[in-house]
């Protein structure tokens, strides 16, 4: 009965992740992907997890040349959370859920179904959210289901982009 109860705990979490691979923000451990950013290259993933204020995160990792960039990330009903580690608290990042001009945390729905031309080729089948930080800067992000962040547009124009392998 132990066995079956230690089985059931491993494998839980790894069945609700997979779950996730039709998400516009999918999480799973381990899987990989390669973004540019300006002229650099990046490798972001998920590499781990971790708990926090109660609430299962998992470490959403970008990894640059000389830097690594780490964020607790969690999604609970289609909204992304990430933990605010000065406040020491859950705060909301945006919302995945494909509602044109809903806004979620310092995220607002722009567009279904978009397309976008990079160096790489054409992204098809994308949503878009608007950022807003509390800076006053914005900037667009491109999400694809099953992928992730395949790009983001500023007002000087694609800033990261999708490398497909």
């Amino acid at each position: 009965m132990k066995q079956i109860l230690s089985l059931t705990m491993v494998l839980l979490p790894l069945i609700l992740i997979s779950q996730n691979s039709e998400s516009y923000f999918p999480v799973e451990i381990g899987k990989e992907k390669q973004l540019t950013w300006y002229n650099d290259t990046y490798v972001e993933s998920f590499t781990d997890s971790t708990e926090l204020g109660g609430e299962t995160y998992y470490v959403y990792s970008q990894k640059f040349k000389n830097n690594t960039i780490e964020m607790p990330i969690r999604i609970s009903n289609d909204t992304v959370y990430h933990w605010n580690e000065v406040k020491n608290k859950h705060q909301v990042f945006f919302g995945i859920n494909p509602k044109v001009g809903e806004t979620i945390g310092i995220g607002t729905i722009k567009k279904i179904d978009a397309k976008l031309k990079t160096p790489k080729g054409k992204l098809t089948d994308l949503l878009v959210i608007e950022m807003t930080y509390s800076n006053g800067v914005t900037d667009k992000r491109y999400y694809k289901k099953g992928v992730g962040l395949v790009a983001v547009k500023s007002k000087k124009g694609l800033i990261c982009y999708y490398v497909p392998e």
